[in-house]
């Protein structure tokens, strides 16, 4: 059983209540931090961008979204980081949108945001928690290995930015 093992540091707030306006935060975060690696760029953002519309459209948002946020010194909230649930059936759930600013990193953020996620699928009653992910970011699928999830595919498909390997990682929480 996965139990956060970290606090948010003083400053950061985690909220779960989406506004206007936050899911095209997520959007541009993900373009603005995805947009140092090659291969992600303007297609990669257009991509989320129609993730998160199939969250809202055809899935009818049901899940739950994380925002992390940072309170800036004119007291508006900078979106520091995110991740999402997004439940398929009575049983699975798709882990989405698990990002840091990189000035983030290393304060053991991402884990927290993804312990967040899988406590709230194992208190829903989901059984198994399923994420998408690709090549270039090692540093995310060895955090996902850390808590469990093992990769159960891994095929070279049509994305973003031409072929890539689509990898599917599954994590059981019976």
């Amino acid at each position: 059983m996965i139990h956060r093992t970290s606090s948010l540091p003083q400053g950061l707030q985690l909220r779960d209540d989406l506004r206007p306006g936050d899911l095209g935060r997520i959007i541009a975060l993900h373009g603005q931090v995805y947009s140092q690696w090659p291969g992600f760029g303007l297609e990669f953002e257009a991509f989320v961008a129609g993730t998160i519309a199939e969250y809202g459209l055809q899935n009818g948002f049901r899940g739950r979204t994380w925002l992390l946020e940072s309170e800036s010194r004119e007291g508006d909230r900078a979106l520091v980081g995110c991740c999402a649930i997004a439940y398929r059936s009575e049983s699975l759930a798709q882990l989405r949108w698990v990002l840091l600013r990189p000035d983030w990193f290393g304060r053991g953020l991402g884990r927290y945001l993804v312990e967040t996620a899988i406590d709230e699928c194992r208190n829903s009653g989901i059984q198994r928690v399923y994420l998408e992910t690709t090549d270039g970011l090692e540093a995310s699928s060895a955090l996902y290995r850390r808590l469990g999830f093992r990769e159960t595919a891994n095929e070279v498909v049509p994305m973003w930015s031409g072929p890539r390997p689509l990898i599917r990682m599954d994590l059981p929480l019976d």
